[in-house]
């Protein structure tokens, strides 16, 4: 009988560690991925409710779970730092991107084409804090990336240039915006050929540009090319 009742209660233990042990590595990857799909769905869709409880799960089954230069782990930064950005958290989101960048750096390389989109996201990152010189330091990174992978005609490099060109003028370095605005809209022409509708949007950031630095007769200018680039693409579509 107390043979009986010692093996009886040996299960019952069993049985109870069992159903607080920590889940398999599996589960745990599964869970993670059901909440970084269904959070980047409703970031996607702009349901921020839903988007921030299910990468704020994520991101603490990362946190617990997942080394730093694991992908996972970095994948879930990637996610969470616009997050962090719609919410204002932008000290929060410039810390978490540094990190995403120096762990993605040691993971795929230094200049690993991996690097561009997470570099355009904390370079506005910090534009939004008017950091301007950090910013220009992620800008300059990620162009020089764009520029060595796509080259420098192609559509992602010049609009990268144009981000950093937008950003140099709310940084108050009007000459230095103005120059790679002029450069930028001569580029479309190179990379996309003649009467392009993105050249089109271009010309009028680079009107804007102009009209703020108190040129106004050039502003129109670029202006009139710009309707004249927008009639010829609708007429030839």
């Amino acid at each position: 009988m107390m043979a009986r009742l010692a093996r009886v209660l040996s299960l019952a233990v069993v049985l109870a560690f069992a159903s607080h042990a920590p889940a398999r590595a599996q589960d745990i990857q599964t869970q993670w991925e059901q909440h970084m799909r269904a959070g980047a769905q409703a970031y996607g869709l702009a349901q921020m409710d839903i988007a921030t409880r299910e990468l704020e799960a994520a991101l603490a089954i990362a946190e617990k779970n997942f080394a730093n230069d694991d992908t996972k782990m970095i994948n879930t930064w990637l996610n969470v730092v616009p997050l962090r950005r719609s919410q204002n958290k932008l000290a929060e989101a410039a810390a978490m991107g540094e990190l995403m960048l120096a762990r993605l750096g040691k993971v795929a390389g230094e200049n690993a084409p991996d690097l561009m989109a997470p570099l355009v996201m904390v370079a506005a990152t910090y534009r939004d804090m008017k950091d301007w010189a950090n910013s220009d330091k992620h800008y300059q990174r990620t162009i020089a990336l764009h520029d060595e992978y796509y080259g420098d005609a192609h559509p992602r490099t010049i609009t990268m240039l144009e981000d950093r060109a937008a950003m140099l003028g709310l940084a108050g370095r009007g000459p230095e915006s103005l120059e790679l605005f002029a450069d930028l809209v001569d580029r479309w022409q190179y990379g996309l050929g003649p009467n392009h509708i993105r050249e089109a949007i271009s010309r009028r950031g680079y009107a804007d540009a102009l009209r703020k630095a108190g040129r106004e007769a050039d502003a129109a200018a670029q202006e009139k090319l710009a309707d004249q680039i927008a009639i010829a693409w609708e007429g030839g579509r």
